[in-house]
């Protein structure tokens, strides 16, 4: 047994044979097809794709694709192609390069997460050039394995057959990592394919909670994955109606995306406490058109029967989109982001306000404003959706904020009289509680949301919920972990907003804490002077 130690990407355990993805230039190939006609051929290839997803309502992929079809279709790249003396494969390729290094130098995840789909585009092109046809992946169960994937590799895979993803070139915001996390398959990245070659159509056991991967494993390996599928079964087990009415608790769906919202099937949670309507923006190049806007809204009413908690645009830190001509800040988590964002250009946010109160949505609805640090923001964010609601003739949706700043925990009995609910996105309210980007994984300590500090503002605001009356709930990652939700549960939350798949393995930690007898007082819990002694509380 060869054992390999990646980054996790998306959790779970899987075993399954292994297929070698060759999809690499071979420079020593030469072109068998000239420039013009290999970029007639790719962006045909990227229409008839674009067509074919958008019939099958893969509408996200479908606008990655366009992406990549604005890329091919670059005026700065076409002129520099034109430009060259000699069209051969290493130029061409040098343009794409130049290209990708240019956007990696810019201090932003979200454009250096760009230069991987110019990589990709120029690699396309290439291979299209050559005529080279990449092996295709048998019709049965497999491990992926790749140096890289491309949204056009991953939209020709029959993903129920796809066990699992190890990805030499990956970063966590990658097509291919959240299509892994939409879908719940296991996802290991940073490990080099040359570690796996000579070994397709090899068993390999991915675990993709740790980023291990072992290659012909031990039955001891073998059993860990069984014993993994049993114990999900055994949860499955707990996840009932009953007790989580036991509990007390109320279970919601975050949902981020186009395909969460397509696959998402769950008995037992009917409303969604976090859509991050940012999606609609992301991946495009282009603002959506109110109708579009409106198409989106529409499919989550008729997908949920209960309350649809909208997030307004949340487009700033590690989230961009170019076409929006943001100034470029030294800091941008620190910036015009979220509300502040929706305050500055207006009439994107009355668009968005509009496509909400305009949608069979509108019933159920709530709105939530993130990046609330000031009331005054809060209200003025109000006023424009009184108006709009005026305009169009109908109800004002309840209105809330998301607490993710300190200044918002801290004064959240400030905001009594003028909200209707409170819902606390822990990931950001770590990081600026902590002062430490969460981004920079040299401080992944820091992001650690058992934090005492953390813990004291968490209970704040929901301390002012129970006194006020007034709707709390935690949508950040902190409700999908199973140390953080016990926790939760302690200080008196009862309303988990969560990845779907999540719902069941916090649901049985929680009942199985609870069983065993042990209590969580939420003032010991709040007298603890570091996260490790929390934790020890809940052992």
């Amino acid at each position: 047994m060869k054992t390999f130690k990646g980054t996790n990407a998306s959790p779970g355990w899987s075993s399954s044979k292994a297929f070698l993805l060759n999809n690499e230039i071979n420079f020593n190939n030469t072109a068998k097809l000239n420039i013009m006609r290999g970029l007639e051929i790719l962006t045909n290839k990227y229409e008839s794709l674009i067509s074919e997803l958008k019939s099958s309502n893969r509408e996200l992929e479908a606008e990655i694709i366009l992406g990549y079809k604005l890329i091919l279709n670059d005026p700065e790249i076409l002129t520099e192609i034109e430009d060259l003396e000699t069209k051969d494969i290493k130029t061409i390729h040098s343009i794409f390069l130049n290209a990708a290094e240019q956007m990696n130098l810019l201090e932003n995840e979200y454009f250096k997460q760009r230069s991987e789909d110019i990589l990709s585009v120029g690699k396309e092109l290439i291979l299209t050039m050559q005529e080279a046809h990449q092996d295709k992946v048998k019709d049965e169960e497999v491990i992926i394995i790749a140096k890289d994937l491309t949204p056009t590799d991953t939209s020709s895979l029959n993903l129920k057959n796809v066990k699992g993803f190890i990805v030499e070139k990956a970063g966590p915001t990658s097509h291919t990592v959240i299509i892994a996390k939409n879908l719940g398959i296991p996802c290991v990245i940073g490990l080099k394919l040359e570690n796996f070659e000579g070994h397709n159509d090899s068993m390999i056991v991915i675990d993709g909670s740790s980023g291990n991967v072992y290659v012909e494993p031990t039955n001891e390996i073998l059993d860990q994955v069984r014993n993994y599928q049993l114990l999900n079964l055994d949860v499955a087990s707990n996840y009932t109606q009953d007790n989580i009415i036991k509990l007390g608790i109320e279970f919601r769906a975050n949902i981020g995306s186009e395909e969460e919202l397509e696959i998402f099937n769950d008995k037992i949670i009917n409303s969604v406490g976090l859509f991050r309507s940012e999606f609609i923006y992301i991946n495009s190049d282009r603002p959506p058109t109110l109708e579009e806007q409106i198409g989106i809204n529409n499919k989550i009413d008729s997908k949920f029967s209960g309350a649809v908690v909208f997030r307004t645009l949340d487009i700033g830190g590690d989230k961009q989109v170019p076409y929006l001509n943001l100034p470029e800040e030294e800091n941008p988590f620190l910036g015009v982001r979220g509300i502040r964002l929706s305050l500055v250009d207006e009439k994107i946010f009355r668009e968005q306000i509009v496509s909400i109160l305009s949608s069979k949505l509108l019933p159920k609805v709530k709105i939530m404003f993130p990046m609330v640090a000031l009331l005054e923001d809060f209200l003025k964010a109000k006023d424009i959706v009184v108006n709009e609601a005026q305009n169009l003739g109908v109800e004002v949706p309840k209105l809330g904020v998301m607490i993710e700043t300190p200044a918002a925990a801290i004064g959240a009995e400030s905001f009594i009289g003028h909200v209707d609910f409170f819902s606390i996105g822990t990931n950001d309210l770590v990081q600026y509680t902590l002062a430490a980007d969460r981004g920079l994984s040299s401080l992944a300590d820091y992001q650690d949301s058992l934090h005492p500090s953390v813990l004291y503002l968490i209970n704040k605001v929901i301390e002012v919920g129970k006194l006020h009356n007034i709707e709390v709930s935690v949508c950040g990652d902190m409700a999908s972990d199973i140390e953080g939700a016990k926790i939760l549960y302690g200080l008196g939350l009862r309303i988990f907003s969560l990845a779907p798949s999540q719902a069941p393995l916090i649901l049985d930690s929680i009942l199985k804490f609870i069983d065993s007898g042990r209590k969580l007082d939420k003032n010991e819990i709040l007298v603890q002077k570091n996260s490790q002694n929390v934790r020890k509380l809940i052992e």
